[in-house]
Parts: C-alpha cells; sequence; structure tokens
C-alpha cells in the first residue's frame, strides 16, 4: 500500500509478468503541448478529473483471473482495470476519446483523466460544463469529489 497525497491509500502490485506477456497497445497517447496550445484564447477554463479514473473501466470476465493477487486474507483479482498495468493509460485514453468524440478538441481537452472545458465567455462555459457532466453521467464515469469539494473550498472559480 502507498499513501497518496490526498491522504487515501493505493494498492501496488507488481503485473510484470503479465505485462510481459501482453503485447503493446499502440493506441496513441495525446501529446501535451497541442493540447495546452489548444486552450489559447480561451477566456475560462474548468479542470476536472475522473474519480479513479482507471477504475471505472470494466474488466472482461475472462480476463479478472490475470489479475489475481494474494493478501493474507485471501487471493482477490480486480473486476474493474488496475491502473499498473501496461495499456492502462491508453486503454482509458482511448475510452475518453470514444465517449468526447465529438467535443474533443472543440471545447473539451481530454488527456487520460484529466480533461479542461475551456470556454470563451461565462454562458457558454455553463452550458459547455452541462453538456460535458451530462456526457459523463451517460458514460458511467464519475469525477474526483476530493478535488470538487477543494474547488468550493477555495471560491476559486472555474477550476474543478
Amino acid at each position: 500500500m502507498v499513501k497518496k497525497h490526498y491522504g487515501s491509500w493505493r494498492m501496488c502490485i507488481n503485473y510484470s509478468n503479465l505485462d510481459n506477456a501482453c503485447p503493446k497497445d499502440h493506441y496513441p497517447l495525446p501529446e501535451i503541448d497541442p493540447k495546452v496550445e489548444s486552450m489559447e484564447g480561451f477566456q475560462l477554463k474548468c479542470f476536472l478529473d475522473t474519480y479513479k479514473g482507471y477504475h471505472q473501466v470494466k474488466m472482461r470476465w475472462e480476463n479478472e483471473e490475470k489479475t489475481v493477487f494474494h493478501i493474507n486474507r485471501g487471493t482477490y483479482c480486480y473486476q474493474k482495470m488496475p491502473s499498473s498495468l501496461k495499456n492502462a493509460s491508453t486503454t482509458y485514453q482511448c475510452l475518453m476519446d470514444k465517449v468526447f468524440e465529438e467535443r474533443n478538441g472543440k471545447n473539451v481537452e481530454v488527456y487520460v483523466d484529466d480533461m479542461v472545458i475551456k470556454s470563451r465567455n461565462e454562458e457558454t462555459l455553463l452550458q459547455d460544463a452541462e453538456e460535458t457532466l451530462q456526457t459523463l453521467a451517460q458514460a458511467q464515469m464519475k469525477l474526483n469529489q476530493v478535488k470538487i469539494q477543494e474547488f468550493f473550498d477555495s471560491k476559486t472559480p472555474y477550476n474543478i
């Protein structure tokens, strides 16, 4: 177990043998510089973070046993994708690209489990945020509540 900077814990399992047996997923992760540059000219930006993004992706039943691990209380396996797998980030990026297919690059930028809603004014920001939240709800994706609470506590506008 490794303590995260928010105080929660993350379980880390060494899947190097499984990773070595799996072919590399060549789905391209986007380059970050063009994503950052694309926000030029947008007055307002709303930063979002999905809650344990990788763990929101259901594993195929036949692949669950490949993620088996043992602790002193028994043997377990993941039903949702663990972040420590070699192809986890590309699998998740592919999912998010499909979820935001029509809006990615226009008013939303998605980079793995982080996203930015970019808007030219307050009116469009509220509309874009509502569309983004509806899209996430349709995909049954959840946002990181800790970061949302920090937003409301800090009262920093448009930064969740």
